[in-house]
């Protein structure tokens, strides 16, 4: 798993786009990292570059899966880490469907890299009336030079897990992770598809924008 640190930031940056986006007025709303907030009454918080664009790139890369906890839970065992890396990076995979269709193993100059963060992970303790919870954050970057692009972020309560589910936490964080993904399909709708030719030098054709169309990810 990666560091703690990177996810802190993370969550501190989305933090404060959102607090941005309640004290400004028709300004663009950036985060820290200079992503603009795009607006809506769909769940979760997104931000996109300002002029470049996630259409223009072939491939996928699942490249970091990190973990970080709530000030009261205890850490995971090396094996539990292990299994819940596995499962969010094979969900993503199966529901995400450019990741799904266009993965890629490694950087590159047409690849995107995709960052999956849970943070603030709090699993529910004996006798608590509730699921616990985790900031699910997802980050598309350019691979090569790390420049983020695209940045998603949730407060989720954990779901209750299924009674097919091997392992409550797993349940849990399998159909928290499935819910996720749904939001940010829907929230990536309002990002247009826009392939503006700009990766052409590095002979980029745009894959990742001609399947957003297909599945509909970038019409209302």
């Amino acid at each position: 798993m990666n560091g703690v640190p990177s996810m802190q930031r993370l969550a501190i940056v989305l933090a404060a786009g959102v607090l941005a986006a309640g004290c400004a007025g028709r300004e663009p709303q950036r985060d820290s990292s200079g992503l603009v907030r795009v607006p809506s009454l769909k769940p979760g918080n997104l931000f996109a570059h300002p002029t470049r664009s996630i259409d223009d790139y072939d491939d996928v890369w699942v490249a970091e899966v990190g973990i970080a906890y709530g000030p009261k839970q205890e850490p995971m065992i090396h094996e539990e880490v292990k299994a819940v890396g596995k499962l969010v990076r094979d969900v993503t995979l199966e529901q995400f469907p450019i990741a799904e269709q266009l993965p890629a193993s490694e950087a590159g100059p047409c690849t995107l890299k995709l960052g999956v963060h849970l943070a603030q992970l709090e699993f529910p303790r004996a006798g608590a009336h509730n699921n616990g919870g985790a900031t699910v954050i997802l980050e598309f970057q350019d691979s090569e030079t790390g420049e983020p692009l695209v940045r998603f972020g949730q407060r989720r309560e954990l779901s209750s897990p299924t009674e097919s589910k091997v392992g409550s936490n797993l349940g849990r964080i399998q159909r928290t992770m499935e819910s996720v993904l749904e939001d940010v399909g829907h929230r990536l709708r309002d990002i247009p598809v826009k392939q503006t030719g700009a990766l052409a030098d590095r002979g980029c054709q745009g894959k990742v924008g001609e399947v957003r169309k297909d599945t509909h990810l970038g019409k209302e």
